[in-house]
């Protein structure tokens, strides 16, 4: 008998590889970021990893942070045979002087920082009305995915991006910070407020050349290490059933497929090029047709 896990693996990799179209030739973008220095935090994740990659080929610096040492480690081999001078550390985003000692680094050691891509993130979510919601986890959503992550990490960015009047901030907000969940209020109420705070910090920091920017994802599976919780939702015996299914989750994803992380780093490269010089205040999904419509009972 296949186990549940393994009969999710096997069913996302056929979804992405199979008739839903992702078996496709794929020619990526590439920008000239030569000799920028680019900072990626949640740089060991599926996102960050995949625009880590993505920013390094197009000639960037790339110092990506994460807590996974040995993906970190691993991840570092690979960017050093793209750019020498790339390199992982070891940052828990919820400790604040941590984060401050990671970007006193970057700048003792490059003297600038010309991308920031803020992408660290989780949904500590026990899937409650609000009323039932767990006040920690509620907490913990907004201290990493608004206060440390973003609010704080910005504070400590800005002030180089000012001096040398030009920077890109690229934060990851969701699809949830562009519409309602239910029973994910933590998580919803963090994402909001990044991207509200993106539109603010882009009205703020235009005259210094500094362009600030969100990526919205849609659901993007790592199947090897487990799914989220909205996966619950999802049949993998018959996976077009679920296109039968209004309580299904990818019921209203018009690609009929989750994402991929390359999906998602194209959109940062643009925004971290200078074919985006004329972009800011803007929060961008990348869902596969998913917020143009939802219905269901996740």
């Amino acid at each position: 008998m296949i186990k549940n896990v393994d009969r999710k693996t096997a069913t996302i990799r056929s979804i992405y590889h199979g008739e839903y179209g992702y078996d496709m030739e794929y020619n990526p973008m590439k920008a000239d970021l030569k000799g920028r220095i680019a900072l990626v935090t949640g740089g060991t994740g599926m996102i960050g990893g995949a625009a880590a990659t993505r920013l390094a080929e197009s000639g960037a610096i790339v110092i990506f942070w994460g807590t996974k040492v040995e993906a970190g480690q691993k991840k570092e081999e690979e960017l050093k045979k793209i750019v020498p001078e790339c390199r992982f550390d070891r940052i828990d985003m919820t400790d604040l002087s941590q984060v401050k000692a990671g970007v006193d680094r970057i700048l003792n050691d490059f003297g600038r920082i010309d991308i920031l891509f803020a992408n660290a993130g989780a949904n500590f979510g026990n899937r409650k009305p609000l009323a039932e919601y767990d006040e920690k986890l509620y907490d913990k959503n907004i201290d990493l995915n608004l206060t440390s992550g973003t609010f704080y990490l910005s504070q400590l960015v800005l002030p180089t991006m000012i001096r040398q009047n030009k920077g890109s901030i690229i934060f990851t907000s969701s699809v949830c910070g562009q519409t309602g969940l239910m029973r994910q209020s933590g998580f919803v109420a963090s994402k909001f407020a990044v991207s509200a705070l993106t539109k603010s910090m882009a009205l703020e920091y235009a005259k210094y050349n500094i362009r600030v920017n969100a990526l919205l994802p849609g659901s993007v599976p790592q199947p090897e290490s487990g799914l989220n919780i909205l996966w619950d939702t999802v049949t993998f015996e018959d996976y077009d059933k679920n296109f039968e299914n209004p309580d299904s989750m990818v019921f209203d994803i018009a690609a009929k497929r989750p994402g991929a992380p390359l999906d998602q780093a194209g959109l940062v490269v643009y925004l971290a090029s200078d074919d985006a010089n004329y972009t800011t205040g803007q929060t961008i999904s990348v869902d596969g047709g998913w917020t143009c419509g939802l219905s269901g009972k996740y």
